[in-house]
Parts: C-alpha cells; structure tokens; sequence
C-alpha cells in the first residue's frame, strides 16, 4: 500500500476549481451526524462520498459480542498444552488505555509494531502492538465523534479510503476482519489447489470495560431518508502472532508477486495483495510453497470495489488502485454522484 500512498498523495496536489462561496448548499448532499450515546452534541459533515455501505453496515452486534474474546483462557496455537488467562490479557489492555490517554509513544507490556494512522495527540486511529510477554498481536482502534468526521487526522491513506470507498475509514474497516477472516477460511477450505497450504491467525474482539458507544445517524444517503448505526469508540482486535520470517529461495520477486495476486484472484480480492501481508515459505517434503496472510481485512470494502477485477501481478494491481481513486476523488461529476448513491449495497460488499 506504500506505492498507492505516494501516487495518490501527488494525485491530491493536482489543482482542483474551488467551490463558489455563494452557492447554495446542495439540499440532496449525504450528511452523517455523530455523536456519543446519550449525548445531545452532535458532529455534522456533508460530503458526496457516503453511502449506506460499510458506515451503516459494518457493525453487526450480535456477531461482534459472540466474537469477543473468551471470558476464560486461550490455548497458545504454537503449543496446544499452553493457555493464557484473558483476564490477565484484559488488564494489560486496559493499562495501556490508560498509557496511551497519556500521550505515551512507548507502553508497559506492548511494543509499537505500527503506528502510520494513529494520532499519538488526539489519541485516534489504528495502532499495531505485540505483547511482550504473550505470542499476540493487538490491533487497537480508537475514535472520537469528532475525528471519526475528519478524514485528516490521521495520514493519507485515511484520506483515500473515504472517497474511494463510500467514507470507509480504519474504525470501520476493523469490524470487518474477524467475519472476513471466517469467508476466506473457507474459500480456501474449499479450493483444491490452496487447501492445507495456507495459514491464518486467530481472531477475537475486545471492548473496555467502560465501552462509550459512537451514534450514527445518515441523511440523504442512497434512497433512504434516515439510516442510523452504533459504533464502539474504542475497541479491538486480538490475533496470534505468526512467524513471518520468510523462506523462499527458489522464488523470484516476480513469481511471489504472481503466486501471492493468483491466491488473492482465488479469494475474489477478498484480501488485500500488498506483498507485506503475505508470508512464504518452502515446503522441502512436497517441493511447494506454505502461505500465511498476516491480514484479513476485508478488501473490497476498504477500495470501494463494486466489480470483481483481474490483475496478473502487482503493477496491474497498483495502476488499477490509482486510476480508481483518481476517478472517485476527481472526476465525477453530480450526476455521477448522484447515480452512485442510488446503486445500493455493492455485490462485492462482505454479507452477514
């Protein structure tokens, strides 16, 4: 995703016509008012971009609590005889919650794995940690009603997203790796040339003891009058760690790019193809190749897919994604949003 962030970071110098002072505000434009629950003070932003899919869709609530991560123990999946106590689990998060309210860039029992769409100061966004102690990986997700409105706060990527993909942000794209993870689990179950030869992480949400839940409500959004949705402000997503340490002699750059975009074709672009969420290794005994995906977010939400493309390797991948944000963020015209609010939920959006 480096490459696509650079192009369309110098995609956003181009000089746009500003709009006119004086022109009278569309009537008809989506607007999406956020707030806390129970909260009468409410965060207003219009902007053509939304549409009913994956703001108003994501969330599922009884999939996300019967996801949570369990109220006893989990098994290590490295060695089965070895199980952690979640509460103990919980407790280290619930600190560094409390560290990170802080403004500390560094924690207690997690090391910053990522931290690219974070915003240290607010705090919002997504941070990447590794426990120190224990073989997890924890992706935190954080919001106000506030930043979740502001494209802007948190690096350029979060900027691409929102116009390719109907105001998807990171928060929104979080609740969709655990059920997509689940879809891909069983593409592959089901595919005879990937069967056995692919690796995922397990996956669990986790939500703070004092959860504050974020009220969505959307105006003029597609054909419906009012659409209205309730999102955790801060919650998370528990994986195992994997070993992605790499072993793939025998590959070139180019036949892991083809190997890992044929997987990623198998998958319906289900996941995305950046070669970093991919991991190789050799299979000496069958004279094959062992593939973890490090990451399972749901792809077509965060791009904004409506169609199920084809790409051979990464370079097609890459111009594709660049040509895509140019005509979503550039070139459509009123009439062209307007068409696109009245599409419905795209078929390539990820179903309950």
């Amino acid at each position: 995703m480096k490459k696509l962030t650079i192009l369309c970071a110098l995609l956003t110098l181009i000089p746009v016509a500003a709009r006119s002072p004086f022109r009278k505000k569309d009537k008809d434009m989506p607007k999406i008012t956020i707030g806390w629950k129970h909260s009468k003070n409410v965060i207003t932003h219009t902007n053509w971009a939304y549409t009913e899919y994956p703001i108003f869709t994501s969330f599922n609530k009884e999939y996300f609590y019967s996801h949570l991560l369990p109220k006893t123990s989990i098994n290590d999946i490295h060695n089965p005889i070895e199980s952690y106590d979640c509460h103990t689990l919980n407790a280290l998060i619930e600190n560094l919650l409390k560290e990170i309210k802080k403004q500390k860039k560094q924690f207690t029992h997690f090391k910053v794995l990522q931290d690219k769409n974070f915003n240290y100061k607010i705090p919002c966004g997504l941070l990447v940690l590794q426990f120190k102690d224990y073989p997890f990986v924890l992706k935190l997700f954080m919001e106000t009603p506030k930043t979740f409105s502001d494209p802007y706060c948190k690096g350029f990527e979060t900027q691409f997203f929102f116009y390719m993909s109907g105001g998807m942000n990171r928060h929104v794209a979080g609740l969709t790796r655990v059920k997509n993870l689940e879809v891909v689990k069983k593409q592959i179950e089901d595919n005879p040339r990937w069967a056995g030869k692919i690796t995922t992480p397990r996956k669990w949400f986790w939500l703070p003891k004092r959860a504050r839940w974020m009220h969505i409500n959307g105006y003029n959004i597609g054909n419906k009058k009012e659409l209205s949705t309730f999102i955790p402000g801060t919650y998370a997503i528990i994986a195992d760690t994997l070993d992605t340490t790499e072993d793939a002699p025998l590959l070139t750059a180019q036949q892991r790019s083809e190997l890992i975009m044929e997987l990623c074709m198998d998958l319906h672009l289900f996941v995305d193809p950046h070669s970093d969420n991919f991991v190789l290794k050799q299979n000496k005994e069958t004279n094959d190749y062992h593939i973890s995906i490090v990451d399972t977010e749901h792809f077509p939400s965060m791009v904004g897919l409506k169609e199920e493309p084809f790409f051979n390797n990464h370079l097609e991948w890459f111009l594709y994604l660049g040509a895509k944000y140019f005509q979503d963020a550039f070139l459509q015209t009123k009439n062209d949003r307007r068409e696109a609010q009245t599409l419905g939920i795209s078929p390539c959006a990820l179903k309950w």
